[in-house]
This record gives C-alpha cells, structure tokens and sequence, in this order.
C-alpha cells in the first residue's frame, strides 16, 4: 500500500493493465445478434408507423362521406333504376339500366343490332425497304 493508503497501480505485479486476450467468438456473436435485434426493432418501428399512418388517413379521409356525397349518390340511383319521361310530347322516356340492357340483348339476339359506320377495306401492309450496305435503307 502507499501512503495513501490504496493499493500500487496495476495489482501485484505492478504491470498495469489485462493480459488476457478478449474472447473473440462471444464478441462475434454478442455484436451479431445486436444487429439482427436492432434490424427488427427497426423494421417493426416501420412497419407500426406505416400501419398507423394508413388508419389515421383512412379514419380522416376515406371513411367519412359528406350529406352531398350521400345525395348525389341518391340521385344517381334514382336515375338509374326507376322509369322517368324525358319529353312527353316526343315520347321519350328514361329506362331502368337493367331493362335497358335487357332490350339490347334481344335486339342483339334478333340481329336488329346495326353499327352507324360503314364498312371500307382493309388496308394492306406496306413491305418493309431492304437495307444498302451503307445502312440506309433505298
């Protein structure tokens, strides 16, 4: 002891530092399994705040619908699906779309159905030129 009364530097031997050498497997695989441990920290940190983020935009976003959202909707399925005159003088009226889509598919059916173009014949394909030695074609 000196006068102080802690022991000299360094143990017994005076020498003042570990002679031993670091265990280098555990080192190896101690700093390995921290990074795999740190990479899922991460990616499940990303992964909650992805997750998060789409319920906050869908809760503020998506999901609500406004009374003129509603309304238009209402409307356009009245117009859709109920029968309405159009001009009555003229004798125009609107049809359910499935009604609709019933009398196309008889007059199909019947070969009633006729495209408003005429018919012209088909072009014929131009052959391609040949290449000069030159790369340019004649």
């Amino acid at each position: 002891m000196t006068e102080s009364g802690h022991p000299p530097p360094g143990g017994p031997g005076g020498e003042g530092y570990d002679r031993h050498e670091p265990n280098v497997r555990f080192l190896a695989l101690f700093g390995s399994a921290l990074i795999v441990v740190l990479g899922m920290i991460i990616l499940g940190l990303q992964y909650y705040h992805d997750r998060v983020k789409e319920q906050q935009i869908f809760i503020k976003v998506l999901a609500p619908e406004s009374q003129a959202l509603k309304d238009l909707r209402a409307h356009e399925d009245q117009e859709l699906h109920t029968y309405q005159f159009l001009n009555r003088e003229k004798g125009q009226v609107r049809l359910p779309v499935e009604r609709a889509m019933e009398l196309l598919a008889a007059e199909y059916a019947a070969g009633k159905v006729v495209y408003p173009v005429r018919s012209y014949p088909v072009k014929q394909e131009e052959p391609v030129p040949q290449e000069v030695e030159g790369g340019a074609a004649r």
